[in-house]
């Protein structure tokens, strides 16, 4: 051990020295670097969500021309519509690829013989956003080059208002916080001076979207940059704007020296004149910072090359901190894996990345949070649902905030909100089916792994810990309707989660009432509360849990469908077929020794007949009756949430099929070229209905560009092929049917000290490092 001790330390040196060798973190351990992990290069007609930038505190998603973003936010601060396209000898090229990387995004486009190339870095921890844009002539005479680009600073102050999950942005009309379809056609007819069009479009007015054919309109950018609630000056190549209405001041710093400068209420137009020789180069540059008037930034030409190159530095610091012990970013550290599978490797260090992504500081309810998606919404929002897909890794990666943000959601009514705001601290949206179960399995996944068995203690909100958990794994007996007419048949003693089925996957309509999936979470939870409470002595009340839990699984069985599917169940004895793979999911992690060995493997055949597709899966079978009214990539037949294929894959392993999950694990490597997790990918082009469909980033239904559930991916690895599961009686490891897998973990934290898990000839030695 003492051999491994002096390795780590003389790695960790020479990792923040910046030098490479073949001692360094990199080499030792193999961890990818940013760029390797980075997304490549997609052409326009493949991608259907376009890349964003972040910066641990702001967000923003590029636009189809070369230089705009839209969505731009950093609580408080928002932006409306766009901050300005860029015309090239009056024509704003549209662009023909796309490429995302953590500290930037590239977008690139042709105007006949003219190559173009613009890079936007969002600068770590301040509202800086910085343009890099080259021209190369590639044909064989010089050409002369009008370029304008519009810098427009449409920018709101919202500090006294919530931050939901469709936050505040400003726009002509005044603030509004609702979504419709009209700012999407603008950013897809963008550069192109259309302001209108027919079509079927989604309206967002709440938490429900409503499909309606209409005419969408949408103010020009003459219009916008026009704006009476803004005013702006030019001094010295400097575009201020300020807000009439809002404390809130935008700058825009010219470093190139333009033909002329004209200036709106909400920005200005920059000119600049560019002769290019036959194969001759040229570059221009500007950058934007937004905030209160005391916030005012200054951007020097020097300072920018500063900042430009200090962007990626940071990020390359912050990516190699979080694989180190005692780091300043984690209470913990991400396990650091070591394999010669490489598409494992790929699909294991996307997670890390996406959760470093997604971290933001600057929001005031606590130091760090790990969003839950963006930039079209939800700026300072985690929702339990999508954490608790990987809250046994985050309990090993950072136990510490996972303690603090648990102190602060017990006190959120479960029933009412589905996360919370870290803006304002108020719980935010709307109660979901799976709220209760997901703070379970957050608070049970801390006090297994950090042994922190005090904290079931803790008081809050008039209670210990260890009450709320027990009111969460009863909290089926308080909605079922048992006993109500037509539901008086002992099946109904089951949980009912009630007829409106955006409680539950939202885009499927039969998926309500008493469905499988969630009924096996409330055994599981009873059973774990069950363990926690013969810890403490309490055996009678366990016991009584335990056998609650027992009747419960015979009900549950009582709704299997056959051919490896589940019923769900509504009043008077009306059953429905749901072909869908939560139930596979739930009754596969949760209560897998409780269903008969040929289930398990008609259950298996299901997955693998009609879910799994080549690379990716369908969340709803095609065969499913409700399919054709469930089109949404997320819990739909033509895609799937990024949580799921994480939780089909745990489901197959706790089944008895870890091969089948680790094949399956290998199967998606592709995905990860466009870049990190997204909300959903989904099965697109002439062959979305075959098992060889293709797989993007999906963008209908208002989907997110990124999102933090897919990061379970990485706990599939810890939870299902190293078997790190530890439980109430002290055991860590679980064990697992051998399958053709070998590699080790480094710098698991599992009660405050450091494990080393090494996986070989299909059995774990788990070892203190």
């Amino acid at each position: 051990m003492k051999i491994v001790s002096v390795i780590v330390l003389v790695s960790l040196v020479v990792a923040c020295s910046g030098i490479k060798d073949k001692n360094s973190l990199e080499s030792l351990y193999e961890i990818p670097t940013i760029d390797e992990l980075s997304g490549q290069w997609v052409s326009y007609d493949t991608v259907e969500m376009e890349p964003s930038i972040r910066n641990f505190r702001g967000q923003a998603l590029a636009n189809r021309d070369l230089t705009s973003f839209s969505y731009l936010a950093s609580a408080p601060f928002s932006g409306g519509y766009h901050t300005g396209t860029i015309r090239i000898n009056d024509e704003s090229p549209e662009v023909d690829k796309f490429r995302w990387q953590p500290y930037q995004i590239q977008r690139h486009a042709y105007q006949k013989n003219l190559e173009i190339m613009s890079t936007n870095r969002m600068v770590p921890d301040q509202n800086v956003i910085l343009w890099k844009i080259d021209f190369s002539n590639n044909g064989s005479e010089a050409e002369a080059i009008n370029i304008t680009q519009d810098m427009i600073g449409f920018m709101g102050n919202y500090s006294d208002m919530e931050w939901q999950w469709w936050y505040p942005y400003p726009t002509l009309d005044g603030v509004t916080t609702s979504r419709t379809d009209n700012l999407e056609f603008m950013r897809k007819f963008i550069g192109t001076g259309t302001t209108s069009t027919e079509t079927m479009a989604m309206e967002f007015t709440g938490a429900k979207p409503v499909s309606k054919k209409m005419v969408l309109t949408w103010p020009s950018d003459q219009e916008i940059m026009g704006g009476n609630e803004f005013s702006t000056t030019n001094s010295a190549n400097i575009i201020r704007i300020n807000s009439n209405n809002t404390e809130v001041a935008t700058n825009f710093s010219v470093f190139n020296a333009p033909a002329n400068i004209v200036t709106s209420s909400a920005g200005g137009t920059v000119n600049w004149q560019i002769n290019l020789e036959a194969g001759e180069s040229s570059s221009i540059r500007f950058a934007m910072t937004y905030g209160t008037a005391t916030d005012n930034i200054e951007i020097n030409a020097e300072k920018f090359a500063q900042l430009w190159d200090d962007t990626k530095t940071i990020w390359d610091r912050r990516w190699e901190a979080i694989f180190q012990p005692d780091n300043d970013v984690l209470s913990g550290t991400f396990p650091v894996l070591e394999t010669n599978d490489a598409l494992a490797r790929k699909v294991y260090y996307t997670g890390p990345l996406t959760m470093l992504y997604l971290m933001h500081t600057n929001l005031p309810q606590h130091e760090k949070v790990f969003l839950t998606g963006g930039p079209r919404w939800g700026a300072s929002l985690m929702f339990f649902w999508d954490i608790t897909e990987w809250s046994t890794l985050w309990a090993v990666v950072d136990p510490e905030m996972m303690k603090e943000h648990l102190v602060s959601w017990v006190q959120i009514d479960p029933s009412k909100f589905y996360g919370q705001d870290n803006f304002a601290g108020a719980g935010a949206g709307n109660g979901y089916s799976a709220n209760y179960w997901a703070l379970f399995q957050m608070i049970r996944a801390y006090v297994t792994i950090s042994r922190d068995f005090e904290f079931l203690d803790q008081v809050i909100d008039g209670k210990p810990i260890i009450e709320h958990l027990e009111h969460y794994a009863t909290n089926w007996q308080r909605i079922s309707i048992y006993g109500d007419e037509g539901c008086t048949d002992d099946l109904y003693k089951l949980a009912d989660f009630g007829d409106d089925e955006w409680n539950l996957l939202e885009a499927v309509p039969t998926y309500k009432h008493i469905v499988p999936s969630f009924n096996a979470g409330y055994i599981w939870m009873m059973r774990e509360t069950a363990d926690l409470l013969k810890m403490r002595g309490n055996k009678e009340r366990a016991v009584e849990l335990e056998t609650q839990a027992d009747e419960m699984i015979q009900r549950l069985l009582g709704l299997y469908a056959g051919d490896g599917v589940w019923n769900s169940l509504y009043p008077n004895n009306e059953k429905i077929e749901v072909r869908h793979s939560l139930d596979f999911m739930f009754l596969g992690r949760y209560i897998p020794d409780d269903i008969p060995l040929e289930i398990r493997h008609e259950m298996m055949d299901f997955a693998y007949r009609e879910l799994i597709t080549d690379n990716w899966m369908r969340a709803q079978s095609l065969l499913d009756v409700a399919a054709k009214d469930s089109d949404r990539p997320d819990h739909g037949p033509l895609g799937a949430f990024d949580g799921w294929p994480a939780g089909t894959m745990d489901a197959l392993t706790q089944l008895g099929f870890p091969q089948k999950a680790l094949d399956f694990y290998h199967a998606i490597e592709p995905v990860t070229n466009e870049g990190i997790w997204a909300q959903a990918h989904e099965l697109w082009g002439d062959d979305k209905l075959e098992k060889n469909a293709k797989v993007r980033i999906a963008e209908r239904g208002w989907h997110n560009r990124e999102s933090s559930a897919g990061i379970a991916m990485s706990q599939v690895m810890l939870k299902d092929f190293f078997g790190f599961y530890p439980n109430a009686d002290g055991g860590a490891l679980i064990d697992i049917n051998k399958f053709n897998f070998e590699g080790t973990l480094h710098h698991v934290k599992y009660g405050g000290e450091y494990y080393r898990l090494t996986l070989k000839d299909g059995k774990v030695e788990m070892t203190k490092e």
